[in-house]
């Protein structure tokens, strides 16, 4: 049996003033801290490997930016490589550029096959697969960016300084066909995201450039084969960077997309610029901006957000009510004035993870931030049963702010669990003695290293991210080269109980907790004999309410799992 917590509860609440009201509430947020006695968290870590490949003249690493889940429990991990071979890469690589390098591992984390793919050195690093999708024959594709000219594995030719590519695989991962995609009037689209369309095509976005400006979102749409359907930039001439870091299609046909703008209104740029745009590191952010386009590709609004620092929207998700969630990072202190500014949370360090309510039209409803002394940068946010949200990105602070888990090396991979109002519920970090995610501040190239945590068929959690570390910390795992993909099977989340008052006064526990699990809450008058008090069997709302009828003879309580 698995403790989750437990909390005062003084009678009757309705006459119980509202400062012990608050203590209790509050008391609770910190007693409910899932109880495990092991060192690495609220998430136990069931395992944890690393893939990484050799070494060409002492240089060698690999970042991973995306995985899914396969349908025999095992995961694909994509994202590029640089290097030789070994016993981990084992393929035939291309020239000495970044490749894309997709690892198939089981249930367990056995390495069981990988691909590399690439083309002839052109300008500039190579190639990076930003996402990895399944497709419907049983195979999967990639989909990122391509600065190579055709040869090696890479059959599309090159039409720019740098193009969108994908390449598509069978079940048995033999190369089908890649094809790669520019907008029309661009000469560079860095392509950071791509998403699934319900047509069975792709929807990308990226960092677009005319002759070295990056002023623009750069949009492509393409068919289930890889043919360009068509594109849209959106932006303008500027000296400020702009570039779209995810995007999603809408319920009517069309997209909206989220990153970041340094620029002034201009072209069918309208909404106004805050502040925060770094020539010397652009890719740092300025503020966050969204624009959303109608199935006709034509653009519904535009919206700024953000403060008189950097800020940069990284992930993104739909609500039901038709709102958004955008997070990312924010520099910005809290602005009053709303012509300045549309940060109200506080600001913790240099850069804190920041979130966003909007609603259907982009207005901001609230926003929350979460962070230490250094550099917190939220890069994905994965939605939980209950509504709320388990963020994942890197962090360089030692405990401060509101971030209480230990710091284990110059840079740690955190996640941080919050409810459907941005309230935090626990957080967790990982690391070693070293660097696991990009430090931030001074990452000037265009490749936003994207921690990821995403639940997984047996209600547990997969964690992805870059790591430098040797063994050490909470890593086990060996370094292999410079830097390798670090992955770590993680336990399904524990239960969260909490106090409530409903809107008539009245005392009521709410159950945050796995759907695909039961649990037993248990009340005591003096913390040491526990009475079960009501089993919940699995909910797939994953939150639900409980009141104690005899609330009178209980203190204390607590939720287990059985």
């Amino acid at each position: 049996m698995e403790r989750a917590g437990a909390f005062a509860d003084k009678t009757d609440m309705k006459t119980t003033s509202t400062i012990h009201i608050l203590l209790v509430i509050s008391g609770l947020a910190l007693a409910t801290a899932p109880g495990h006695a092991q060192a690495d968290g609220p998430l136990p870590i069931v395992w944890q490997a690393t893939y990484g490949p050799g070494m060409i003249d002492g240089v060698g690493y690999a970042i991973p930016y995306d995985f899914v889940q396969t349908a025999d429990g095992g995961f694909l991990i994509a994202g590029f490589a640089y290097g030789s071979t070994n016993d981990i890469r084992t393929v035939p690589i291309c020239p000495n550029i970044y490749n894309f390098w997709v690892i198939k591992i089981d249930a367990q984390g056995h390495r069981q096959w990988d691909k590399s793919c690439g083309g002839e050195p052109a300008w500039g690093p190579g190639s990076s697969a930003s996402r990895v999708f399944l497709a419907p024959d049983g195979g999967f594709m990639l989909a990122g960016y391509v600065t190579s000219a055709a040869g090696c594995c890479q059959t599309a030719p090159l039409h720019g300084l740098v193009d969108a590519w994908a390449v598509r695989y069978d079940p048995n991962a033999n190369k089908l066909w890649d094809q790669t995609c520019l907008p029309d009037g661009l000469t560079a689209l860095w392509g950071w995201d791509f998403e699934q369309t319900a047509d069975a095509g792709y929807l990308g976005c990226g960092l677009g450039a005319v002759s070295g400006v990056a002023g623009w979102y750069g949009i492509v749409k393409f068919d289930a084969q890889g043919q360009q359907m068509w594109t849209k930039t959106i932006g303008c001439l500027t000296s400020g960077l702009a570039g779209g870091l995810r995007i999603l299609e809408t319920a009517d046909g069309g997209f909206i997309v989220a990153g970041s703008s340094g620029a002034e209104p201009c072209g069918d740029k309208t909404s106004p610029y805050f502040g925060g745009y770094d020539p010397g590191n652009g890719f740092l952010g300025s503020d966050f901006w969204v624009v959303q386009c109608d199935a006709q590709q034509n653009k519904v609004w535009d919206k700024s957000y953000g403060g008189a620092d950097a800020d940069l929207a990284l992930d993104m998700h739909p609500l039901a009510d038709g709102g958004f969630m955008v997070f990312g990072t924010s520099e910005s202190p809290p602005e009053t004035d709303p012509t300045k500014g549309t940060k109200t949370s506080p600001s913790y360090g240099d850069c804190d993870y920041w979130m966003i309510r909007i609603d259907a039209q982009g207005n901001q409803l609230w926003d929350r931030s979460y962070g230490g002394a250094g550099d917190d940068v939220c890069t994905c946010a994965e939605p939980m049963p209950d509504g709320g949200w388990l963020l994942s990105g890197n962090s360089t602070s030692v405990p401060s702010g509101n971030k209480t888990s230990p710091s284990f090396g110059s840079s740690d991979i955190w996640i941080v669990r919050i409810d459907d109002q941005g309230n935090k519920l626990w957080e967790q970090s990982f690391g070693g003695s070293g660097i696991e995610g990009k430090q931030w501040r001074p990452f000037a190239a265009p490749q936003f290293a994207r921690e990821r945590i995403k639940h997984t068929a047996d209600g547990g959690f997969l964690l992805t991210g870059w790591s430098q570390s040797p063994v050490s910390g909470l890593k086990t795992a060996p370094l292999i080269s410079q830097g390798d993909y670090w992955v770590l099977k993680l336990g399904p989340e524990p239960p969260s109980l909490r106090a409530e008052v409903t809107p008539e006064g009245k005392f009521q526990l709410c159950l945050i907790a796995p759907p695909e699990l039961s649990h037993t809450i248990q009340g005591s008058a003096d913390l040491a004999t526990w009475t079960d008090l009501d089993t919940r069997p699995p909910n797939a709302a994953g939150k639900e309410y409980w009141t104690d009828p005899d609330k009178l003879a209980h203190r204390f309580y607590r939720a287990v799992r059985k």
